[in-house]
């Protein structure tokens, strides 16, 4: 009887194991799949296949079909629209602030997003010339939206930091608090830390958010 017993555990046991390993490979293969989805040459093929109907309006700046594809190959993203309209939106508030890349960083996203181009080994045509002007576009807008957002964070941290919203100076306020208790206490304590961290990403996101719902944006 014991012995039935334990052959039956054993056999239960294997039946988990066997479906986690099948459950396993199922999620290495579904992200395998997306990765591969976002390439370059896949983006290439979708972005020439694609209209250049506009699909939203962020102030008086067109987001188009084509638009989209080169944001699902920058941010491996199943939500291009959403993407592209945070990241023009981003990119108008960096303008507006006459914030920009540097020389050194214009060069380093320049030559890379160049290279990963010339890789395709595709004719020259004014339709793959529309594209890799298009690629560039994107990518530095990428990159811009994120260096101004490290931007805002860097504000914070140096305390030069002004929003005309009640309750994210509130947030400022709570944070400065609490980087002045982390300081204090000679920068040992990782729980004040981590707590200082988590509320300056916070108003970031919370400034960078007031500040696009103020924007005129349409979805067609």
């Amino acid at each position: 009887m014991k012995n039935k017993k334990r052959k039956t555990v054993i056999i239960t046991l294997f039946s988990l194991f066997c479906l986690c390993g099948i459950i396993f490979t199922a999620i290495i293969a579904s992200h395998n799949n997306q990765t591969d989805k976002y390439t370059l040459e896949n983006t290439y093929n979708t972005y020439l296949k694609s209209d250049n109907a506009t699909v939203a309006i962020v102030d008086n700046t067109e987001i188009t079909n084509k638009q989209l594809k080169l944001i699902q190959y920058s941010y491996k993203t199943s939500k291009p629209l959403d993407t592209a309209i945070k990241q023009t939106a981003i990119v108008r508030l960096a303008k507006a602030d006459g914030f920009s890349l540097s020389e050194s960083d214009l060069k380093k996203e320049t030559d890379y997003i160049g290279k990963a181009y010339e890789k395709l080994n595709i004719p020259e045509s004014e339709e793959n010339t529309a594209f890799k002007n298009d690629l560039e576009k994107n990518h530095l807008e990428m990159a811009l939206s994120i260096k101004y957002q490290s931007h805002i964070k860097e504000q914070i941290l140096n305390q030069k930091f002004y929003c005309d919203d009640e309750e994210i100076n509130k947030s400022y306020e709570k944070y400065k608090a609490v980087y002045k208790d982390w300081t204090d206490g000679g920068k040992n304590n990782s729980a004040l830390y981590k707590r200082a961290y988590n509320q300056r990403e916070k108003i970031v996101q919370d400034y960078i958010d007031y500040r696009i719902a103020r924007l005129e944006i349409t979805k067609f």
